[in-house]
């Protein structure tokens, strides 16, 4: 027995003395279907308690009914059998194991790794949950507190409470790792030339809840609509592209994701809005992960991007890769995983790995091959079958992990909008425009694109004119209904459709600027849902408030603001998703502001090869600029931020007059290894802190921090922690907290 199994055995053995009986009144039944339209066709779904637990695909599938509604699966027309039916009954063998752990044991093997081994495992926290509660990842690696030029790779388990076995087998995988270290060349050589983050529970606050008590908790445990919880495995933000079925929220036919609160597959009030989810997002984004893994249970299949049923970009090497994996994975009654696209075994949105593999190929500029493992056969498996199952995860993780070199060699992601060097002015018309790319090494540009934009005019959009200002994706200009005039615009009310209206220019926004619009809306309550969003790049999304559903009683004003994105360019966007069977009205739009039009678009150039581009003799005048990237594998990727220069012009017989003195920040936007100043701006006496945070808001250095006399001052910043250690290149803030707070984003590149 290993020291780590010692631990949790002591640590069960005592919790154990406490446990309690586990809900009953549901039953596990198998339906005989070869595919989940046949099933979806004759089992009700929507409304019900009835929910898959797992499948056998081209044979069956597993479903959890409450014992009131049985019926309604056994007279589905369908062959069907009763597997179990109590499920309450199932659980006196796992209130005397001495192996599943609780978090607080699982956190004390992992502390135990890192002070038994110090030089190959790291313990970090990546935030908290919504409870409150940590969650810690390790990483292994030979040179562990050093950020290596090498193949970073992801394995995490436990997005949903009640799969007992996913933390287990990342607990094994770790263990093996460093336990044969010294003795196993292969794994030796992984690790020296790897860089592995391993997160064995996700879900915390759920599996809190459901351990060791055997609830059949799936869910978080944050309040919304009077219910408990959202499934954290379908509130990602979709695949992070330009295909509006492939985003959170959108229900595809059949889709096992719905916007009932408490539900079983209930997506969330919005992306994001379970706060794992959100710091699992914001610590990927810090990262360039080549592969992940995110271990679910059970099925005995090994699953890739996407759920939705879209074709992945990459999909001839996901299907190679995860057909490698499965057949190195045997099943508990013989044979091997199934390999297969996730929509096989049902279709979803909102899935972790459709937001790792998108946002990485899309927005992060690099491959990932992300892959779903659904281990074993049951939730709550036997304990004589957990080592066997731990051995096929660590079989199948290993050909994968031992395959990042093989990615990065031959897959490369999109090429990301690079960052523009901040401008400020110019008297002569003369100036040069300088961008950044970012991870360049992984997308390979080969050219770049430079668009000038200018006459900006900004107004309230009644739609009297047309809608022209925008891009529409089954919204429609529609004369039934309107607040001002004749017209508004018309979301269209038909199932399964994620409908939207999209500014086709983006705004640069202002301080004090707020989106306003009237909304008129009558969507099936809990189920279909209409959301206003916001982006700088027109592929990541962010809502600026929880769903609205139900009827609005008439034409109602919104408001919100803009604050967050103040001096940066966004893209506006109205959206209505719908489930299938019951429809009502819709929604409607009108009097939106601002809406921005430039009147010149001008491409100065699209074979820039180097990046900077050289404007002479410009004319008195405000102008915009954005930047596009090419590569010879995925074409033009989509245009980037705007970033704008005022040309004064040199006919000024006086200076202008001295303003008053404002706190604010004017921190540089892209920065390489510094030293570096941050200058900033006091516009009072009294304390201040200036600091750098990462992208989940944890400090990571602070830079000044006292009491100041009101002026102009600049700190120094050398991209490290407060430990000395070099930061992973990435997104950063810089906050000014003085009589106000001001914050200023950083990319820090290699």
């Amino acid at each position: 027995m290993t020291a780590s199994r010692l631990i949790v055995s002591v640590t069960i053995l005592a919790l154990l003395s406490g446990v309690g009986v586990a809900q009953p009144g549901f039953s596990l039944v198998r339906v005989q279907a070869e595919d989940y339209e046949e099933l979806y066709d004759h089992v009700p779904f929507k409304g019900t308690t009835i929910d898959i637990a797992g499948a056998e695909p081209g044979k069956s599938y597993e479903l959890t009914v409450h014992r009131s509604e049985l019926g309604l699966v056994t007279g589905c027309g369908l062959e069907t059998e009763v597997l179990v039916d109590d499920l309450g009954t199932l659980r006196g063998e796992h209130e005397l194991d001495a192996y599943y752990c609780s978090y607080d044991s699982m956190v004390n093997i992992m502390r135990n790794w890192a002070m038994t081994h110090p030089t190959l495992c790291m313990l970090d926290s990546i935030g908290q949950t919504y409870l409150g509660r940590w969650i810690y990842a390790v990483k292994i690696s030979d040179n562990v507190t050093v950020d290596e030029d090498e193949p970073e790779i992801l394995h995490e388990a436990l997005h949903h409470s009640r799969e007992w076995a996913t933390p287990q087998a990342a607990r094994h995988f770790c263990d093996t790792l460093l336990s044969n270290y010294y003795t196993n060349s292969s794994f030796k050589d992984f690790v020296d030339e790897h860089e592995i983050w391993v997160i064995p529970s996700i879900n915390i606050d759920g599996y809190d809840y459901d351990y060791p008590q055997q609830r059949m908790w799936r869910l978080n445990r944050k309040p919304f609509g009077g219910r408990t919880g959202c499934d954290p495995n379908r509130n990602y933000p979709g695949g992070v592209d330009t295909c509006r079925f492939n985003q959170w929220g959108a229900l595809v036919r059949g889709s096992r994701s719905t916007h009932y609160p408490g539900d079983e597959t209930f997506v969330g009030p919005s992306g994001l809005w379970a706060d794992c989810d959100y710091r699992i997002a914001a610590f990927f984004r810090q990262h360039t992960f080549v592969a992940h893994i995110s271990m679910h249970s059970y099925s005995e299949l090994v699953l890739w991007p996407y759920a939705t049923g879209i074709t992945a970009p990459d999909d001839a090497m996901l299907s190679g890769l995860g057909q490698g994996m499965a057949s190195r994975m045997s099943r508990l009654s013989g044979g091997t995983y199934t390999p297969s696209q996730a929509n096989d075994l049902y279709p979803t949105a909102g899935a972790a790995t459709d937001w790792t593999y998108g946002w990485a190929h899309n927005v992060g500029g690099f491959p990932c091959m992300a892959y779903v493992f659904e281990l074993g056969t049951s939730f709550y498996q036997s304990l004589s079958q957990v080592d066997a199952i731990e051995r096929e995860a660590f079989d199948g993780a290993f050909y994968l992990f031992t395959h990042a070199d093989s990615i990065i060699e031959t897959l490369e992601g999109e090429v990301p909008p690079p960052v523009l060097a901040e401008m400020d002015s110019s008297s002569s018309g003369n100036y040069t425009i300088h961008w950044t790319p970012v991870r360049p090494e992984q997308n390979h540009p080969t050219k770049w694109e430079l668009e000038e934009l200018s006459g900006l005019s900004v107004s309230t959009d009644d739609f009297e004119s047309g809608s022209g200002l925008w891009d529409l994706s089954g919204f429609s200009r529609s004369s039934s209904r309107a607040h001002s005039g004749s017209y508004s615009m018309f979301s269209g009310m038909t199932n399964n459709m994620s409908n939207g209206m999209t500014t086709k220019d983006p705004y640069p926004v202002q301080p004090g600027d707020s989106l306003t619009f009237w909304l008129w809306y009558d969507l099936e309550t809990n189920y279909d849902v209409f959301t206003t969003e916001v982006s700088e790049n027109g592929l990541e999304w962010f809502q600026l408030h929880d769903r609205y559903e139900g009827n609005s009683s008439g034409w109602q004003r919104e408001a919100f603001s803009l604050e967050p994105w103040v001096g940066r360019s966004v893209y506006f966007r109205m959206r209505v998703c719908s489930d299938d069977n019951t429809l009502r009205t819709g929604a409607y739009v009108d009097d939106v502001h601002p809406v921005p039009l430039f009147v010149n678009h001008t491409v100065l150039s699209d074979n820039i090869t180097d990046t900077l581009y050289n404007i002479t003799s410009q004319p008195t005048g405000q102008y915009w600029y954005r930047v596009r990237g090419y590569n010879t594998t995925w074409d033009w990727n989509m245009q980037g931020p705007l970033e704008d220069i005022v040309v004064t012009g040199t006919g000024i017989a006086e200076g202008p007059t001295p303003e008053p003195l404002r706190t604010s920040l004017s921190a540089v936007r892209t920065i390489s290894p510094g030293p570096f100043e941050l200058s900033y701006t006091l516009a009072r006496a009294g304390q201040a802190d200036l600091a750098v945070t990462d992208a989940s808001g944890r400090t990571v250095r602070t830079l000044v921090s006292g009491m100041s006399e009101p002026g102009v001052f600049s700190a120094r910043w050398d991209g490290r922690d407060a430990s000395g250690r070099r930061l992973a290149a990435g997104v950063y803030f810089c906050r000014l907290d003085a009589d106000e707070t001001v914050t200023a984003r950083l990319v820090l590149t290699d």
